[in-house]
């Protein structure tokens, strides 16, 4: 069995002979944003996941490429195609025709609620953005949001402050696109930032700081769930939109001071990040490698880069983010999201 769904300007088929993975597929890229489509139009990207088959070898001349932090999946580039390999899966991402095809152990799928982050839901996030990447949409671990017809990008890693600063915004007017992942695209010779994820995912310290996220009992979060995955339009932090075309970049850091401020970096400094980020979905492919660094590069450009140095004010004083970043965002170039 089947199901078709469209991410932004994709058209995503996702397969499965076995109904707990078909269903896990069906949440997952409706997770990440994809909605259903109809399956009359040929796909470009395809997902297909069995079980009950040993998982697929190692290719002798692959390349180690890196092991993600969440799961311990393994990174291979082979000369034909890449290979994603955790202890009860493989899966062979074929990138040239657009294809993921994966094998998992009934292991896999028996020990899957024993552990707050899902194996199996990340293989199938990597194999997408590897995907992705391969036609254009270039993955990057970043909030973004918008303001007053302009775009923000909160690049960093966990536990910096990037969905902090989200919630901050949200609660006071600004528009949700992720706080957590974006595909980067080039469009028009500007970079402009399509959500990655549709909810956003909290834990439990959030609700101490953010009472207004409490409220309907909201589902566990399929990245990781130890966290919820909450609805913003639903209680009203704010509206939702697909895409925004970034003029601020802000850097998030935990500071152990009481107070908050915000420094402009240089460019170099701002690519790096941005590179740091992206990292895990950088090609061996230079034709590949090169659009990513060109998207990059154009991000860099046509942004106003600052570092926010997150202290203890941001959580006592409801509006103190928008306070120091709004009047960033008016100083940059007004730019229809």
């Amino acid at each position: 069995m089947s199901l078709s769904y469209r991410l932004h300007g994709l058209r995503l088929r996702a397969a499965s002979d076995d109904a707990e993975i078909q269903d896990l597929l069906r949440r997952t890229l409706r997770y990440k944003g994809a909605e259903s489509h109809s399956a009359n139009e040929p796909a470009d990207l395809t997902l297909s996941f069995c079980v009950g088959r040993p998982p697929l070898d190692r290719p002798r001349a692959a390349r180690h490429v890196g092991t993600s932090a969440r799961c311990g999946i393994e990174v291979w580039n082979a000369p034909e195609h890449m290979v994603l390999r955790h202890e009860d899966a493989t899966v062979a991402v074929r990138l040239e025709t657009g294809r993921a095809d994966g094998t998992v152990r009934p292991a896999l799928l028996d020990a899957r609620t024993q552990k707050a982050r899902d194996p199996l839901f990340h293989l199938v996030v990597l194999s997408l953005g590897l995907l992705c990447r391969h036609r254009g949409w270039f993955p990057l671990h970043a909030a973004a949001l918008a303001h007053d017809g302009r775009g923000l990008l909160c690049p960093a890693r966990s536990g910096q402050g990037k969905t902090t600063v989200a919630l901050s915004l949200l609660r006071n007017g600004w528009a949700h696109v992720s706080d957590d992942t974006v595909l980067l695209r080039e469009e028009e010779g500007r970079a402009v930032a399509h959500s990655f994820r549709g909810p956003v995912c909290v834990g439990p310290e959030a609700m101490e700081h953010f009472p207004e996220l409490k409220g309907p009992d909201w589902p566990a979060s399929l990245s990781d769930s130890a966290k919820w995955a909450v609805d913003a339009e639903q209680i009203s932090l704010g509206p939702s939109r697909p895409a925004c075309t970034p003029r601020l970049l802000v850097l998030p850091e935990i500071d152990s001071g009481p107070d908050s401020h915000v420094e402009p970096i240089g460019p170099k400094l701002a690519l790096d990040q941005l590179l740091a980020q992206g990292a895990f979905f950088l090609s061996p492919t230079p034709r590949i490698a090169d659009r990513h660094l060109t998207v990059l590069r154009r991000l860099v450009e046509q942004t106003r880069a600052y570092r926010f140095r997150a202290g203890h004010d941001v959580l006592e004083d409801p509006g103190r983010v928008h306070e120091l970043l709004a009047p960033l965002m008016k100083e940059s170039t007004s730019d229809a999201v």
